[in-house]
């Protein structure tokens, strides 16, 4: 049975991000995990606090759709159909140099350089 926050949160969420989040869930990274509606509001939330002004990817509305188990870096998708992997930091930004994050232009792209990356880290 769900929550009624966890309701709340599915119910507040835009389609476009329902779209993306599902999309990520129907076939996740190798190592990352699909998030709930709640937790996307959550990890989206984070991200604007953590943003500082002139930041690569500030400016746009950005909503969590994955993540690495056990770690703080998260996906996340932006209307236009974007996605940005970022290393969160858990506290608000002055360095617009951080948090780390990438840019992709789709879904398909965000999980080939990740995969990517991952092959060249083991």
């Amino acid at each position: 049975m769900v929550d009624f926050r966890s309701r709340v949160a599915l119910w507040m969420e835009p389609a476009w991000a329902r779209r993306a989040r599902e999309a990520f869930a129907a076939s996740p990274i190798d190592g990352w995990v699909a998030i709930d509606a709640r937790a996307a509001a959550v990890f989206s939330a984070a991200l604007a606090e953590q943003l500082p002004p002139g930041h690569h990817i500030a400016g746009t509305r950005w909503r969590a759709v994955g993540r690495v188990g056990g770690q703080d870096d998260v996906l996340f998708a932006a209307h236009d159909g974007r996605f940005a992997a970022v290393h969160l930091t858990w506290q608000k930004e002055t360095d617009p140099r951080w948090p780390r994050a990438g840019l992709f232009a789709s879904l398909d792209a965000a999980r080939d350089a990740i995969a990517w990356r991952d092959e060249v880290d083991d």
